[in-house]
């Protein structure tokens, strides 16, 4: 009688309990709250030091006379590896049309999703400008007409075609049904491809800077590396986006909605989110079942962020008593949203690229599952006990944790620098500042607790 009373007790005053397995389990055993609290105090001492810092130091740092480079013409080896590299992608959408239906034994969804988009941003960051070796249409359209288009792209178009390029390849990515399914997505690359092909064919290699999403995302990458060229030099992370003179209001969308969007791409997956959809996170009913919901999230998150930040720096630049266009404070400034983007970027895909990087070196050594040992392992196993031991997972978080906060703390530099090249001024260079660092250091806080928050997927 006492243990059914107990019973009925307990179900009495049941409350909803969120549950994780494996890695999850433990990071909610982790003391995130305390690991997020130095991270955000790191974030509130870099504001600090950019106010205490003096502003010859900075011009130690920084070239401001520093021009961006120009996009000159192809040079022979340059376009041979844009040839091979189109050669090889036109292999992987065969490879992708008719090889295994299985994700994780296809070559072309475990390049495109876990070599290229997980790992190649960080190659461009850390070498510069490797993507106009590899770009695959760079080399085809320099056969035709020597790279030059039959029309000349207005500069009145901007960069406004990267910005819908981009929300259409995120929207494939976050709300597709099957984004990973080998024959999808091969037609999904193969019409990309082509597509872009025809745009060059109309107006140049000038289409791919202007109007190719990915051309356009790692050329602002590039712009972030620490080795600089012409000559070639070590420089400060962030050199190339401190020296850009004059940003269009449609690249500084782009810069901001490439963090929208990735920042969507971890929301959209956490409880909260699905208590938003009136969704029971541990009976999660498929994509299919919130397709619409996560376009329209998307979306919202573009828009609320773009004008979150753009609140943020319009209050600076009432601080500063309104001393120059807004519109030029706000487009140099948006382009130092970006480190904060690849933070978010590596965090997200950590996990997912210590396994699916594993899948992928094992699709190499047998891609057409022909018994073949192609990299000389007559087996390859794929393992995941990293996710279910404490320490690895403490340390992967912590590994995660430290990009965000790295990030944010990189972006505050920049934005700082920026601010007092545009002003030459310490004073009005930190009033312009100060909305933006709550901005930074707001973001911050989101995004440790978007780590640490559980997950449905």
């Amino acid at each position: 009688m006492v243990r059914i009373s107990t019973f009925a007790f307990a179900l009495l005053f049941a409350v909803p309990a969120f549950a994780h397995v494996s890695q999850g389990a433990i990071v909610l055993l982790l003391p995130t709250d305390v690991y997020a609290g130095f991270g955000v105090a790191a974030v509130v001492v870099t504001v600090l030091l950019t106010v205490l810092t003096p502003p010859r130091w900075y011009r130690a740092l920084f070239d401001f006379q520093v021009q961006p480079d120009a996009p000159g013409r192809y040079l022979p080896a340059q376009m041979a590896a844009s040839l091979g590299a189109f050669a090889s992608l036109a292999g992987l959408v065969a490879v992708g049309a008719l090889g295994s239906r299985d994700p994780l034994e296809n070559l072309l969804p475990l390049f495109v999703f876990s070599g290229w988009w997980l790992c190649f941003p960080f190659l461009q960051l850390l070498f510069g400008d490797v993507w106009r070796w590899i770009n695959p249409w760079g080399g085809v359209v320099s056969l035709v007409r020597g790279g030059a288009g039959l029309f000349r792209l207005s500069d009145r178009v901007g960069f406004w075609p990267a910005v819908a390029g981009y929300l259409l390849a995120a929207a494939y990515a976050l709300t597709d049904i099957a984004p990973d399914d080998p024959s999808r997505l091969a037609a999904a690359v193969a019409g990309y491809w082509l597509f872009t092909f025809v745009m060059c064919i109309l107006f140049g290699r000038q289409w791919l800077h202007r109007g190719e999403a990915f051309t356009v995302l790692f050329d602002l990458v590039a712009r972030l590396s620490p080795l600089g060229y012409r000559p070639l030099r070590l420089r400060f992370p962030g050199q190339g986006i401190v020296s850009v003179r004059s940003v269009p209001p449609s690249l500084a969308i782009f810069s901001v909605t490439v963090l929208a969007l990735g920042s969507f791409d971890g929301l959209n997956e956490t409880f909260w989110w699905m208590a938003r959809l009136g969704i029971n996170p541990l009976e999660f009913p498929g994509r299919s079942a919130v397709v619409w919901q996560n376009r329209a999230g998307m979306l919202g998150a573009v828009v609320l962020l773009n004008l979150v930040f753009a609140l943020a720096v319009w209050l600076g630049w009432v601080l500063t008593g309104g001393r120059m266009p807004f519109t030029r404070l706000w487009a140099a400034l948006a382009l130092t949203t970006l480190p904060i983007a690849l933070g978010y970027h590596l965090a997200h895909y950590l996990t997912a690229g210590m396994v699916n990087l594993q899948y992928l070196v094992k699709a190499l050594n047998d891609p057409f599952h022909s018994g073949a040992a192609l990299l000389g392992w007559d087996r390859f196993y794929v393992t995941t006990s990293f996710f279910n031991q404490h320490d690895s997972v403490q340390r992967i978080w912590l590994t995660q944790a430290g990009a965000i906060v790295a990030a944010h703390m990189l972006a505050v530099i920049l934005s700082h620098a920026i601010a007092l090249r545009t002003f030459n001024s310490h004073t009005l260079a930190v009033w312009s500042q100060l909305p933006v660092a709550v901005f930074m250091v707001a973001y911050t806080m989101f995004g440790l607790w978007l780590l640490a928050s559980p997950v449905a997927l």
